[in-house]
């Protein structure tokens, strides 16, 4: 946001994630401005704060200051134990059998790199494994009919919201396999679908995420299970 400070402006970001947030300003085109340099000026936002980011001001008093700007940002993630506190409630294992193993964990290259799939999961498994719900809540979101790779990336899927208002999706999942519809209450352990490879998957898995609400999208949120997950390297990352 754009706020007047005496006779100049002031770049200010406002984060009201849980999570920091790496946050770039770009001024372009600028015409009678101090305050900036060439290039774009990047600033960490902690969880739940404010910052100025940078103060724009007239070179020449008596002449107008003309410019053009754009905000982007990106949630910033540490992979470093103990780098991020995840705090909330515990997920229980959102499927029945194996154990399986983790194929892509949070802020792989390949995929779970975007705000909305940061802290995502997928877990390799084969098709027609039993999910079930991690956590209690409504489902809001199913989709149930589409066989291969289009048009969704998700492929079939199952959403529920949380009485805290997050939200757990379920991807990727078999077609024809989801038990559930919007509107119904589902507690943990629920059978909810199963597993398939439908969508811009690359091989039979679950995709697994927690999102919260950020103006009229989403973004995902860290969390974490109740109990360990066998962890294979993470091969988006090359590991």
């Amino acid at each position: 946001m754009v706020k007047r400070v005496g006779g100049g402006e002031a770049m200010v970001v406002r984060n009201d994630l849980d999570v920091p947030v790496n946050a770039v300003l770009r001024i372009q085109r600028p015409v009678n401005v101090a305050g900036v340099g060439k290039g774009a000026i990047q600033r960490t936002v902690p969880p739940h704060s404010q910052v100025r980011i940078a103060l724009l001001r007239k070179r020449k008093a008596g002449f107008p200051m003309m410019y053009r700007h754009s905000f982007s940002y990106r949630l910033h993630y540490s992979p470093e134990p103990g780098a991020l506190a995840v705090s909330g409630p515990a997920y229980e294992l959102p499927w029945r059998g194996g154990p399986f193993r983790i194929s892509q964990g949070a802020g792989g290259d390949f995929s779970h790199n975007s705000p909305k799939g940061r802290y995502a999961v997928d877990i390799a498994m084969p098709r027609g494994t039993p999910i079930v719900a991690a956590r209690d809540g409504t489902v809001i979101e199913v989709h149930d009919s589409q066989a291969g790779r289009w048009p969704r990336a998700s492929g079939n899927f199952v959403r529920i919201r949380h009485e805290d208002g997050t939200e757990s999706a379920y991807l990727h999942l078999k077609r024809g396999s989801v038990v559930v519809k919007p509107g119904q209450q589902v507690g943990t352990g629920t059978l909810l679908a199963r597993s398939g490879n439908t969508g811009r998957s690359t091989g039979p898995h679950l995709h697994f995420v927690v999102q919260k609400a950020h103006g009229e999208d989403r973004v995902s949120i860290p969390f974490r299970f109740s109990r360990p997950v066998e962890s294979l390297p993470n091969f988006a990352l090359k590991e």
